[in-house]
C-alpha cells in the first residue's frame, strides 16, 4: 500500500511513498506546522488515500520550515528539521514551487538532496 501526494487542483502525482512513510511525513509536517504557526497545505483525501497539496500554502509552510532551520544554532533542531525539510523541498520543486534560499546559512543542509530527489 502507498500514500500518494498529489498537487491540487491538477492531480499531478508528486510522491508515492509507502503508507508508513507517507503517514509519518504528514504527522511530522502537521506537528511542525503547529509549532511554526503555519498550515501545511496538506489535506487528506479519502478518494486518493493520501494527501492533496495546496501548492501556495505548502510553499509558505516549506519556507517557514527552511527559515526556522536557518535561524537556529541548535545542532539537534537542525537534525530534526532536516529530516522533514529535504522531502518538503523535493515535493515543492515537483509542484513547481520554490523558496528563498540563504546559502550562507544552510551549513550542509543540501548535502544528500540529490539522493532525496532520486529516491522519492
Amino acid at each position: 500500500m502507498s500514500y500518494p501526494f498529489q498537487s491540487a487542483p491538477d492531480s499531478t502525482l508528486i510522491w508515492d511513498p509507502g503508507i508508513g512513510v507517507g503517514r509519518a511525513y504528514v504527522s511530522f509536517a502537521e506537528e511542525t506546522g503547529k509549532s511554526l504557526g503555519v498550515p501545511t497545505g496538506l489535506t487528506y483525501s479519502d478518494r486518493l488515500g493520501g494527501s492533496n497539496i495546496d501548492v501556495e500554502v505548502f510553499q509558505r509552510f516549506t519556507q517557514a520550515l527552511y527559515d526556522r532551520y536557518t535561524e537556529t544554532g541548535s545542532f539537534v533542531l537542525h537534525g530534526l528539521l532536516r529530516g522533514l525539510l529535504l522531502p518538503s523541498l523535493v515535493m515543492l520543486e515537483r509542484c513547481g514551487g520554490t523558496i528563498t534560499h540563504k546559502p550562507e546559512k544552510e551549513a550542509g543542509l543540501m548535502e544528500g538532496y540529490a539522493d532525496y530527489r532520486r529516491f522519492m
